[in-house]
Parts: C-alpha cells; structure tokens; sequence
C-alpha cells in the first residue's frame, strides 16, 4: 500500500498555542480582579511582546520574526509608559529596515558558506544550480525551478510575493527550503508524488495544502522549515 502526503505535526504549536491563550486569560482574569495593575499590562503592545517571545523560544531565538514582533511591541510600550512624548514611532520604520538588513546579510552569508562546502565534498554532485536563494521585499517573484538535484535553499518575502514552479524539477533524497515570510505570501507549485514535510512557525498566519493526495515517494522529500508572521503559503500542483 502506497505512503500518502503526510500531514504537519502539529503538537508543538499547540502547546505553544495553548500558552499563549492561557498567558491571556490569565492577565484578564487579573485585570477582571481589579488588583490595579498599570493600564500598560493589559495593552496589545505586551501582547505581540508575549508572542514574539514565545515565537523566539520554539526557533530557540534564531531568525528576525520574533525579534521584529518584539520590537514593536517593545517601541510602542515604551511610549506609553515614559511620562514624556517621547514620539518612538518616528523611528520604527528606519529600524525595522536596517534589522532586515542585517539579518539578510547574515543569513546570505552562513548559507552560501554552507552552499560551499556541500559543493566542495567531494562525495557530492551538488552545483550551485541546485541550490535555491530567493529573496522578495516590497516586490514579486516568479521562478520556475529546473534542477534535476535539488537541494534545497532559502526563501525571504517581506511586503511581497513569491510564486515558485518545482513542476520540472526533481529531488533524490531530501531538501530542505528554510523559508521567512512577513507581510507576505509564498505559492509552491509542487509535484502532487513529493512528500512534503512542514515545520514552520505560523504567527497571525496559514499553510494551506492544495494538492491532490496521491502515494507519495520515500525518496522525494521536501521540508518546509521557517517562521510566517502576518502572511501565508500556498501548496498547489497540477
């Protein structure tokens, strides 16, 4: 009997779902207990510090989404509570944009390093070709994927789109595409017989599988890896 399309584990969200509603009732519970706790306590900038922060210790505080949630938060509760205008907003666009700066330098960086050294094993026939670095910001991206060797890479979309055809393309063995998407919407057009295995954080955001199920290969596997903060991805085939 064939092995179908497996879907997403989804234990670890859960939990981390579940602390977060449970953190919530509790500060309104404390606040329907009128213990006179500053009004700051109770704001929606401590909620997206609560979720940035619990995004941050499911990724072991790696990657830009919780820092970027928790900067947010953190500059609008700040102007709150400082007793003079101190106007913060003023400067949360030029921050948020040098943060994705370097966090694009820095991930560009550690990957074509390890890009290099796949490369350079001798025991790999691997090329740059087969390797997948796409990065959309305040744009759209449509590529068509052509590698008969797939694998993997990394895919960043902020204030974008990035529409990506694996249709022609093939995998041996396993890949695995580290996506970040903010503000953004990713669409995969994947072969319905590949085994696609999620493991992306979800925050204000979805993953919807649209393919047909259908016995998919033990061979032919691809892996989702990553963070969604306010935006999406798309699973289709033909």
């Amino acid at each position: 009997m064939g092995r179908y399309n497996r879907l997403p584990d989804n234990s670890n969200s859960g939990l981390w779902g579940g602390v977060i509603v449970l953190v919530i009732g509790l500060v309104f519970l404390l606040r329907k207990m009128d213990l006179h706790l500053p009004d700051w306590v109770f704001s929606w900038p401590m909620l997206l510090i609560l979720i940035g922060f619990v995004m941050g210790a499911k990724n072991k505080f790696q990657g830009a989404g919780w820092f970027i949630l928790t900067f947010v938060g953190v500059v609008f509760l700040l102007n709150d509570m400082l007793p003079f205008e101190w106007h913060l907003q003023r400067f949360f666009w030029p921050i948020i944009l040098i943060v994705i700066g370097l966090y694009m330098i820095s991930r560009a960086s550690s990957r074509s390093k390890r890009y290099e050294e796949i490369i350079a094993d001798g025991s790999s026939t691997a090329s740059r070709e087969d390797f997948l670095q796409s990065t959309t910001i305040f744009s759209g991206t449509n590529k068509v994927i052509l590698s008969k060797n797939f694998q993997g890479g990394n895919i960043t979309t902020m204030f974008g789109g990035t529409e990506l055809n694996f249709m022609q393309a093939d995998i041996n063995g396993e890949a695995v595409l580290d996506i970040t998407i903010m503000f953004g919407g990713v669409e995969l057009v994947v072969p319905s017989h590949w085994d696609v295995k999620l493991d992306v954080n979800t925050i204000f955001g979805g993953i919807e599988d649209k393919r047909t199920i259908v016995p998919a290969s033990a061979n032919k596997v691809l892996v989702l890896k990553g963070s969604c903060t306010f935006g999406g991805i798309d699973l289709k085939s033909y």
